[in-house]
């Protein structure tokens, strides 16, 4: 099925939220579905896989710890989502030569949308790499060089962000709308429908719904 962006980053920030992600962290989730839908990349897939294996789990637990090298969670994979907003916090570093470099980390095609955004802030080339992938941000362009396995990976063990002078691959070209799989429709819509509100007699009098009219 056929999306367009502000559709996919609505869903995908409701079931973030419905995963038991802060909203902060739901609202980051849903631009990084937009961000790679629309350079043609599995965003929402990616999201979804990352939503059902971290379901309602604790921030504490999967937050990175950017004291230890490589950076890791307290227990499991890393989020892509939470490691993302601390990569940015530390992009200056990045452009000052530093290199970051993350142990275990769930669907890091996730990572990508935070690597463009320090690169666009800090006006640096970043790019970050993991087996089979290397992802470059120079001047508001992105160039991709991977393969299909590579990109839809559920775990990497290492991942390494760095300044770029250069870059290779592919030029990633702005799409306006997505096409999304069943599959992962469903599984976003699972998750968002824990956001709504439950239907009461009340709701349905006050206008809700069709009330105690029979449409049919």
């Amino acid at each position: 099925m056929i999306f367009s962006l502000s559709e996919i980053e609505s869903l995908s920030r409701k079931a973030a939220k419905g995963a038991g992600h802060p909203w902060g962290v739901a609202e980051e989730a849903g631009k990084c579905a937009r961000y790679l839908c629309a350079a043609g990349l599995p965003g929402a897939e990616a999201l979804a896989g990352l939503l059902q294996a971290f379901d309602q789990r604790p921030y504490d637990e999967c937050r990175p710890d950017c004291s230890a090298t490589p950076w890791q969670a307290a227990n499991g994979p890393l989020c892509p989502i939470i490691t993302g907003a601390a990569i940015c916090d530390r992009a200056a570093d990045v452009a000052d030569g530093q290199t970051i470099t993350l142990g275990l980390t769930a669907h890091p095609l996730l990572l990508l949308p935070a690597i463009a955004s320090a690169s666009d802030i800090l006006e640096s080339g970043i790019s970050i790499h993991w087996a089979g992938l290397t992802m470059t941000r120079m001047n508001r362009e992105t160039w991709i060089e991977t393969d299909d396995q590579a990109i839809r990976v559920a775990e990497q063990s290492e991942i390494i962000i760095a300044r770029a002078s250069s870059q290779s691959g592919a030029r990633i070209r702005r799409s306006y709308r997505a096409e999304i799989s069943e599959e992962t429709r469903e599984a976003l819509n699972t998750l968002a429908h824990r956001t709504y509100a439950p239907d009461t007699p009340e709701s349905r009098l006050s206008g809700a719904g069709a009330g105690l009219t029979d449409n049919d």
